[in-house]
This record gives C-alpha cells, structure tokens and sequence, in this order.
C-alpha cells in the first residue's frame, strides 16, 4: 500500500483460546451444551439440539474455522479471526440450522431513566464475558469508575491490566474537580489491575469502550449518568480502536 494513501492498513487480528472459551462459558451459562473435543488445547463444540451442533476446532495462526453440522453433515462454515468475527459467525450458522429457536446473542440494547438497576445488567450482557482494555469518555468523573465496576458485577466482564481511559478537562477542572488523578489510582488499586489515564481535547464528544476480542460498546450516554433513555450497542472495533490510539498518542497524562 502506498503510504500517501488516506486509509489506515487494515489491522491483523487474531482470536485466542481464551476468547473462544470464555464465549463458549457463555453460552454455557445461556443453556446450552458445550463439549470438547481432544486434549485441553483441542477444540469444541456447541450443542443446539439433538442433531445440530456448531464444531470450533483448534486455533491455527490465530484462526479458528467455525462449522455448522446437520445430522452430522456439515452445511457451512466460516473462518474467524476475532471474537466478533466468531460471533457473527455462529449467530449466522445457528439461524441458519435452528432458526428462531437460536438465542441471538444480543448486540443493541436500550436504557431507560426509569429503571437504574436494570441498566447496568442490559449494559453488563452486551460486554457479556469480555474485558474492557480502554475507556473513551469526555465526561468521565471519578464516579464513572464505580459505576464501570457496578455494571460488570452483573455479569462476567472484567477490566484488563493495562488499561487505558481517555476523559477532558470538563471534569478535572474547577475548584473540587470531579476527575482526579488520586480517584484513578485508588480504582485501579482497590480492584487490582494496572492502568494509565490521559487527558484529550475538550472537542471530543464520543463515548465508548473497546473490549477484548477486538469489540467496541458504544454508549449514546456518559458513564457518568446512565440513567437516561439512550441506545447502547456492540460491533467492531477496527475504526473505533484506531481512532482511540490517535487521540491517545497526543493526550496528556493526568497528574
């Protein structure tokens, strides 16, 4: 590719073991049947009923092949190099061999004003056994982080070592700012990962978070008030990721 190009490359990805495991424990936990197949780093396969199931075998270079099988013939498969990959693929094998009885697994959801509690469980499920790996929210406050660890106690998600959160000024200015250095440190001490947090420009207005797996949350509202009646959604990351690490490279670090 030329380097005068206006595109980025696209990035290469590659999905793990422990992805693949974690989806399969929630799907687990949803109802269904999952087996393995060969040893501990062999692969696996999920029972829809008694004469369909989706078969994962073992991960190649990153890839994994997800095939769909009908009375033991099989009818389609996709290869996959991402979680999200992987999960487009096996909502679309398990419509196609199972139809309506398959419980998509949810990508959109809304919130409401009128229901707090049930907010952070919808939010909870579309980041379902993920790990947040960075925060981007212009109006982030100190609370935003409690509220980050409320919605994940619903669920399995968690927060990666390492992570990154990006906020503004909005909050970490005035006399008692609402974002402070201090506040970071003591979430990330007292839940114990590792993470660094850098200031942007005040212009941004986006919110979202980038998940494991090469996934985006999308939040129509800040962490810092989800009570309100917004859309949330999950998709790739692959612009989202990009546009995070070139704000990010010229943020500066809260101190």
């Amino acid at each position: 590719m030329s380097n005068n190009s206006p595109f980025p490359e696209k990035p290469i990805t590659k999905i793990t073991q422990e992805e693949v495991v974690d989806y399969l424990l929630q799907q687990q936990q949803r109802g269904y049947q999952v087996f393995q197949i060969g040893d501990a780093s062999g692969g696996f396969e999920l029972v829809l009923n008694e004469s369909r199931i989706i078969k994962f075998p073992r991960i190649t270079n990153g890839k994994i092949q997800v095939q769909g099988y009908s009375m033991n013939n099989i009818v389609e498969f996709v290869d996959c190099t991402s979680l999200s990959d992987l999960i487009i693929a096996v909502d679309a094998i398990a419509q196609k061999l199972i139809g309506a009885l398959w419980q998509r697994t949810p990508s959109t959801a809304r919130v409401s004003e009128k229901t707090p509690a049930t907010n952070l469980s919808t939010i909870s499920k579309l980041i379902g056994s993920a790990s947040i790996e960075a925060v981007f929210d212009p109006y982030l406050t100190n609370n935003s982080l409690v509220t980050l660890i409320n919605i994940l106690s619903f669920g399995n998600g968690s927060v990666s070592n390492g992570v990154r959160v990006l906020s503004t000024s909005k909050t970490t200015g005035g006399r008692i700012p609402r974002l402070t250095r201090a506040g970071f440190d003591a979430w990330t001490s007292e839940f114990g990962f590792t993470g660094q947090i850098r200031i942007m420009p005040s212009k941004e207005h986006r919110r979202f978070l980038l998940l494991n797996g090469n996934q985006s949350l999308i939040l129509g509202l800040s962490l810092n008030a989800i009570d309100k009646n917004e859309a949330v959604r999950v998709e790739p990351d692959h612009n989202d990721r990009a546009f995070f690490d070139q704000v990010w490279s010229t943020a500066i670090e809260l101190t």
